[in-house]
């Protein structure tokens, strides 16, 4: 048979099927084609597994003692939006079309009939799989767009709108004018500056002089093209790195005289977010966003092992589910990301 190539990264299939043989063949053609597997013989078990793991799909028998496929989607659907999005795909000798109704009022994806076509299935999947990346990455678009869409209205009412703002958040933010004059520090930043980064002239000066020349590219691409800068990593000597992103503020500046922003972020800091909060934001697992947290807030790997009492598998298991759902590839882009969260928090929040 044609087995195709491995995805990119190894995405988690949950496969649920009460005949032991058939359970083998189908977990061995994905894990040959390159994703991870978990095994339930029933519904019950499949419960019970979801209770550790969110997979990226889940592959059902429908006919099964104690629990059948239709119970178990019910329940999988009811438990929130964490597995809302889940793929359902069937598996079943059922081919009438009663059961094909029965099963996608139930909200099954897809269907795949017994004797299994394994070409079928590994089609099936990577189609379903690669459906839910388009959607994900759409309603990514989107809600980049409304936060780009939101930041221009803010600065439309006025820079003194702005700086009050940025006066409440935790981490260091810097507005440049289209000349790259720093026009706007807030308070926080006075604690950061002068760690490897100083204001001099009304320009941004840097130590290094190759991480100079990265941040006076970054920061020119922010006001003049308008794409805003990765993660930059500025030394403090030996003290953790401070993190500096550009972010565009429009082409030819804003009513405010503000051309881009740069946040400045220090790892040593902990991201002032709750758990709950973390995992609304991202969809972690309860788990998930405790292990996060606890990486933003500077705790390295043995300290989060001790204080949550798990092993380094289940440590780079839960970090791995983190960083794909995150978008990022790093800890120190998942740090990042949950600092610029807390801007939105504290804008939003208030005191």
């Amino acid at each position: 048979m044609t087995v195709q190539s491995a995805p990119a990264e190894r995405r988690l299939i949950l496969c649920v099927e009460d005949e032991r043989q058939l359970r083998t063949n189908v977990v061995e053609e994905l894990v040959e084609a390159g994703y991870e597997v978990v095994e339930a013989d029933d519904g019950v078990a499949a419960l019970a597994v979801l209770e550790t793991c969110v997979p990226d799909l889940v592959l059902c028998d429908i006919t099964m003692p104690r629990m059948g496929g239709y119970e178990l989607l019910r329940e999988v659907r009811a438990r929130g939006p964490e597995l809302a999005d889940v793929p359902f795909v069937f598996l079943t000798a059922l081919s009438d079309r009663i059961a094909v109704i029965e099963g996608r009022s139930a909200g099954a994806d897809d269907y795949l009939t017994k004797p299994v076509d394994f070409d079928l299935m590994l089609i099936t999947v990577k189609s379903r799989l690669d459906q839910v990346d388009r959607v994900k990455a759409s309603a990514n678009a989107q809600a980049e767009q409304r936060r780009a869409q939101e930041v221009a209205r803010a600065l439309q009412r006025g820079l003194n709108d702005l700086t009050t703002a940025f006066d409440r958040v935790s981490m260091g933010v810097l507005l440049f004018d289209a000349g790259r004059n720093v026009i706007y520090a807030n308070p926080q930043s006075k604690g950061v500056l002068g760690k490897g980064l100083a204001i001099s002239n009304s320009k941004l000066q840097v130590q290094s002089p190759a991480e100079a020349s990265l941040l006076r590219a970054a920061l020119a691409k922010a006001i003049d093209e308008g794409e805003n800068s990765e993660f930059l990593t500025i030394s403090q000597d030996a003290e953790h790195p401070l993190i500096v992103q550009f972010i565009s503020l429009g082409r030819g500046g804003t009513p405010s005289g503000a051309s881009a922003a740069a946040f400045l972020i220090d790892t040593n800091a902990p991201a002032p977010l709750s758990e709950r909060l973390v995992a609304r934001l991202y969809g972690f697992t309860p788990t998930e966003a405790r292990v996060a947290t606890a990486l933003a807030r500077g705790h390295q790997a043995n300290q989060i092992l001790a204080d949550m009492g798990i092993t380094t598998t289940t440590f780079a298991f839960h970090l791995r589910n983190i960083f794909r759902k995150a978008q990022v590839s790093r800890q120190q882009e998942l740090v990042a990301l949950l600092a610029r969260s807390a801007v939105v928090v504290q804008v939003e929040g208030g005191d």
